[in-house]
């Protein structure tokens, strides 16, 4: 909290200001003791290795955003304005909308999908051809409509067989 210090007659702002702050790292507020460093407040353990539930959902949070952040490098988005707006999918400038989720709950998705994978690998290094990019559809029961997943590492060569197979690109 900034020291009680009174304007003396005849002393710039610069001068009050810099005798108000003195001995302060700046006038801004002290370091957050929500950041990951340091111990947990409730176990007084190390918060990386904390098992209570609020470093655990600091843990997830912070995982969240990173993978939020490499997908968005990955798909090449703008940036926003505002830097802080990016921390929301719901705010990326692009024309789609996105949910990143990580975590265990998306092992199942991705064990089906690795799954899926090594099986059309397989079946294409006996036919000699691995040259077109994975793509993985799940087609629930009851439904026509179906879910498409691909690597991130892939999003343009997909991309770019799909639109050939809907006619977009007939000089190929």
């Amino acid at each position: 909290m900034p020291n009680k210090v009174e304007w003396l007659p005849g002393e710039s702002y610069a001068e009050y200001k810099q005798k108000k702050y003195a001995g302060m790292q700046g006038i801004g507020q002290s370091n957050s003791q929500k950041r990951m460093a340091g111990k947990c407040p409730n176990t007084d353990e190390v918060k990386t290795r904390c098992k209570c539930r609020t470093c655990i959902n600091r843990r997830n949070r912070s995982k969240g955003r990173r993978k939020q952040n490499l997908v968005k490098k990955k798909l090449q988005i703008a940036d926003n304005r505002f830097h802080g707006a990016d921390a929301h999918e719901e705010n990326w400038k692009s024309g789609v909308r996105f949910e990143v989720k990580a975590g265990k709950q998306v092992e199942p998705l991705n064990k089906l999908f690795k799954k899926a994978k090594l099986q059309s690998d397989t079946n294409h290094q006996q036919i000699g051809n691995m040259s077109k990019p994975f793509v993985y559809v799940a087609m629930p029961d009851g439904t026509e409509n179906g879910i498409l997943c691909f690597e991130l590492d892939n999003v343009e060569n997909v991309c770019v067989e799909l639109l050939k197979g809907m006619g977009y690109f007939n000089d190929y």
